[in-house]
């Protein structure tokens, strides 16, 4: 029979603990890595600067059934496949996909029930209408745990230490006949810092351990300079210009990054991975030891990045002043290479879509690097 290719399950960032500290969430993730061959879940530690550290681990969990041409006023690309084959892969797919992952997801989520202070759980299904609600309180802390229980069922502990949810709901395709559901399945735990206190990043440190290994020679560097003013309408030009655009402080445009860009050749991949997990065994090691310090900091970025052939994603932010100021490291890949950006931003961080070959983007104004 024809194999039809397709992604079943999207699964999108989100956050938590270090490569080496688990949560109860990592046995679901690796059990739906072994279904669909793939482990996207995100994980991040971060410092907001109210004197804890908050670790998250989310992803969103999702299925979907194949419409064919003989779904009423359904147009699809799978045009050379009968309806019967097509049907055929949707029950293939509910029983090795879907089955097995949400199968998944019930059994550890019913175990950590059991140890849980306090937990929540309630499903509906009918007519192909689903809902799939968790909520536990594992660590409530010295206090009793705060309840809010929102009109669609959902239950918070907004006061607990630490926390796991699991909100889903599937309805009915347009066409009626298949289904289409989404949910998110998430972690979330606080730990309060010796004093209470939390204070600036200091960068120089951090930075000084960073840059030597970026000084390869098989590593090429520039300066860059990102920026807008505010009567440069970001919105206006956003699909054509920007890969994604941070705006603290709407509706002002202003912003700039201005840094360094290292890139790495693209048939130098061993020396990519050896620099992006030195650069993030560098980062872990030092939130592990300054966590007072002010920063939001991504697990598992390379491995993120690596999946893509055009992309840029941040490592690690430290806030290292009043307003909206910040010392930033991201991972890159294209075609042509890897590459590190360090930069400091102000205010709103827009990233061109031309990043990898810009000397400066200035309210729409580019400067390309020259090119060997």
């Amino acid at each position: 029979m024809k194999r039809i290719g397709i992604i079943l399950l999207s699964v999108c960032l989100s956050v938590s603990i270090s490569a080496q500290d688990r949560t109860p969430m990592d046995k679901i993730w690796e059990d739906i890595e072994k279904i669909i061959s793939n482990r996207q879940d995100s994980k991040m530690k971060i410092n907001h600067g109210d004197g804890q550290l908050l670790y998250v681990h989310n992803g969103i969990v999702g299925k979907e059934f194949l419409c064919s041409t003989d779904c009423e006023g359904v147009t699809t690309s799978f045009n050379n496949f009968t309806p019967e084959e097509i049907e055929a892969v949707n029950e293939r797919n509910r029983k090795e996909v879907f089955d097995k992952i949400f199968g998944s997801i019930r059994h550890n989520l019913d175990s950590l029930m059991e140890i849980s202070e306090e937990s929540y759980h309630f499903e509906s299904h009918s007519h192909g209408t689903d809902t799939i609600t968790y909520s536990l309180c594992l660590r409530n802390g010295e206090y009793s745990v705060a309840r809010i229980k929102a009109n669609d069922g959902t239950m918070f502990y907004p006061g607990a230490l630490e926390t796991v949810f699991f909100n889903y709901t599937a309805s009915p395709k347009p066409c009626g006949k298949h289904i289409r559901g989404f949910g998110t399945l998430g972690y979330n735990k606080r730990l309060p810092l010796p004093g209470g206190k939390s204070y600036y990043f200091d960068k120089q440190p951090y930075l000084d351990r960073i840059t030597p290994i970026l000084k390869r020679k098989d590593i090429k560097a520039w300066s860059f300079k990102w920026a807008q003013s505010d009567d440069y309408d970001i919105d206006a030009h956003h699909d054509k210009e920007f890969v994604s655009a941070e705006r603290p402080h709407q509706p002002k445009n202003a912003g700039q990054a201005i840094g360094t860009m290292y890139f790495i050749p693209r048939e130098k991949t061993e020396l990519a991975e050896e620099i992006f997990t030195a650069i993030d065994s560098i980062t872990l090691n030092y939130t592990e030891v300054h966590p007072e310090q002010m920063f939001r900091y991504s697990y598992n970025v390379k491995e993120e990045v690596m999946q893509y052939t055009n992309n840029i994603i941040g490592l690690f932010e430290g806030h290292t002043g009043k307003g909206h100021v910040s010392t930033r490291v991201l991972f890159g890949i294209t075609p042509k290479g890897y590459y590190v950006a360090i930069a400091d931003v102000e205010n709103n961080f827009c990233i061109p879509k031309e990043w990898s070959v810009l000397n400066s983007f200035v309210n729409g104004e580019k400067k390309y690097i020259k090119q060997k």
